[in-house]
This record gives structure tokens, C-alpha cells and sequence, in this order.
């Protein structure tokens, strides 16, 4: 049912529109049916245009922001993190890089250095075995 009713309804306004042309046309004289129209379409076209060009400034602005403002806005926003997070780290760990922890040794660790303290006096290969004791061991074999 509303579909005939749409129908009906256009072919109602396509007829009048043509007869108030025809109407127009005789007279010589404007009809307000066809001026209200016409008003109407020049400001529907107007609110197009600003429409249009709205778009078209919004969106050379997003492009311009996704492009060049926000990758440099990261990366400002990025070293200032970096930065601060340092600074609490410096502060509360203290300056890693110089503590006792990371410090090299003589170069000999101490494992190293108490073997050859025991080591020494203990002679070389070529003299006799002594036993625990100091007593020389004759059958060394």
C-alpha cells in the first residue's frame, strides 16, 4: 500500500510542478510554487558546497596530522618518558655504572689468588715428596 501511495504521490508533484510552469510561462509572472523550489535549491546547493569544502579542509588537516605532527608528538612524548623513567631509576637504584658491583677486580679473582698462596713454598716438580708431616717419602713411585 505505501508504495502506491508514494507513487501516487510523486506523480502529484511532477504534475504540478509542470503545471505551474505552464502557468508561469502564460502569465509572464513568477509562481510561488516554482520560486520556493527554486530557493530552495539554490540554498541546498550552498550547504553542498560549505559541506564539501569542510570536508576537504578536515581532511588535509588529518592527513597532516597522522603524517607530520604525530609521529614528532610520539617521539617527543617517548624521549620525555625515556628521560623521566632515568631519573627515578638514577634516583632510587643510584648510579649503577659506578657502584662496587660492576667494578673489575686486580684481575685475578679471589678463588685464583688463595690457590696460589697455597701454593707457594711447596718447591718445584724435580724435589722429593714430603709427606704431610715434613717427612721425606723414599718410595715415591
Amino acid at each position: 500500500m505505501a508504495p502506491i501511495a508514494i507513487f501516487a504521490f510523486s506523480g502529484l508533484a511532477i504534475f504540478s510542478i509542470i503545471a505551474a510552469k505552464i502557468l508561469e510561462t502564460k502569465m509572464n509572472k513568477p509562481f510561488f510554487v516554482l520560486s520556493i523550489i527554486s530557493k530552495g535549491d539554490v540554498l541546498v546547493r550552498n550547504v553542498y558546497h560549505r559541506l564539501a569544502d569542510s570536508y576537504l579542509e578536515w581532511k588535509e588537516r588529518s592527513i597532516f596530522f597522522a603524517t607530520k605532527q604525530l609521529p614528532l608528538r610520539t617521539k617527543n612524548v617517548s624521549n620525555k618518558f625515556i628521560s623521566f623513567g632515568k631519573e627515578k631509576v638514577e634516583k632510587y637504584v643510584g648510579n649503577v655504572r659506578n657502584s662496587r658491583l660492576l667494578k673489575k677486580s686486580d684481575g685475578i679473582s679471589e678463588f685464583y689468588k688463595s690457590i696460589s698462596e697455597i701454593e707457594k713454598g711447596n718447591g718445584e716438580i724435580n724435589d722429593p715428596y714430603e709427606d704431610g708431616f715434613g717427612n721425606p717419602s723414599e718410595d715415591v713411585r
